[in-house]
């Protein structure tokens, strides 16, 4: 009699675990309630005009093969001159009315003051880990360690080591500009010095962009 109640409770016990199992699995899924009639069907609309479009003008991909892909190899183009550390660049910032107000020969490139080293955002989950779909998105701090974004502006340095920061229009090119009107304000690098330094654009021989 015992041992009959030991197996029963064997199963009970079983049956309870293949229960919260089954519950756990589908918790953690992610799934979420199934779509609408009038949402499949307008997909089933999108999908069956999508196959029409590329079954009546496919893609050109032999075509491109042959020598297309311009976009990217102009974007290839400009990445790498914007990664080369001994890049002579020349930006002229300009007002409202397209008056040029400076130029400026720059190192490197100019950057987004919103850009940023580390991911803006911070995926925390619940439950049952990164395998559920139960999981919320919020802001990082930025690389200050302070929320928020930092002033819209981008910036540079110059070749002087000087760091510039400009919210206005502005033009940077591989070629200094021929200004046919006469800058606001003149910039001498002769005398130009930055008054403080972190050591980030020195030397390239310390992984930095100064070449000079």
């Amino acid at each position: 009699m015992t041992s009959t109640l030991r197996t029963y409770s064997s199963k009970i016990k079983i049956a309870i675990m293949a229960i919260l199992i089954g519950f756990t699995v589908t918790a953690c899924t992610g799934d979420g309630p199934p779509a609408n009639d009038t949402q499949q069907q307008s997909q089933k609309t999108v999908e069956t005009y999508q196959h029409a479009a590329e079954t009546a003008v496919p893609y050109p991909l032999a075509e491109m093969q042959r020598g297309g892909w311009l976009e990217r190899r102009l974007l290839r183009e400009n990445l790498l001159r914007q990664n080369d550390a001994h890049r002579i660049a020349y930006v002229t910032l300009l007002n409202v009315l397209g008056t040029p107000i400076v130029q400026y020969t720059i190192q490197g490139m100019v950057f987004e003051l919103n850009s940023q080293m580390t991911t803006e955002d911070k995926i925390t989950y619940a439950g049952c880990g990164s395998n559920c779909g139960n999981s919320a998105v919020t802001k990082s701090p930025g690389d200050n360690g302070t929320w928020g974004p930092e002033p819209s502006a981008i910036g540079f340095f110059t070749t002087e080591g000087v760091e510039i920061k400009w919210n206005g229009l502005y033009i940077e090119s591989d070629s200094p500009q021929n200004l046919t009107t006469k800058p606001l304000i003149v910039y001498n690098p002769d005398t130009a010095k930055p008054s403080t330094t972190a050591g980030g654009v020195s030397s390239v021989k310390t992984g930095g962009i100064t070449t000079k």
